[in-house]
């Protein structure tokens, strides 16, 4: 994915597309046929085997990913930390020094 988007986001993606396909072959009257990137039509099977051949990632940079994206979960859930202890509504307000009105 290109980005950083999430999961459900490319779902909702990939199903918009998946409808007006399946739309446009009940307006026709046809059943929906796999195929291939060409055209061709194709099996299950042989379309399972596309995918894995084509669009598999690399373990390695499978691992960086979530490892990048754990530390970055790790950083943001640190700092929602801190500034709830420091901003909460029973913390007791700050020492000032008294203006001149507040003395006299």
């Amino acid at each position: 994915m290109v980005g950083d988007r999430h999961h459900e986001s490319a779902i909702c993606h990939l199903a918009t597309h998946l409808v007006t396909r399946i739309a446009a072959c009940m307006r026709a009257g046809q059943r929906y046929a796999l195929r291939d990137v060409d055209g061709t039509p194709i099996t299950e099977a042989e379309g399972r085997a596309i995918v894995t051949a084509r669009y598999k990632i690399d373990p390695r940079r499978r691992k960086n990913v979530r490892y990048k994206r754990m530390r970055e979960r790790r950083k943001q859930a640190a700092g929602q930390e801190s500034q709830e202890s420091r901003w909460s509504p029973t913390a007791q307000p700050a020492m000032t020094k008294p203006t001149s009105r507040q003395v006299a």
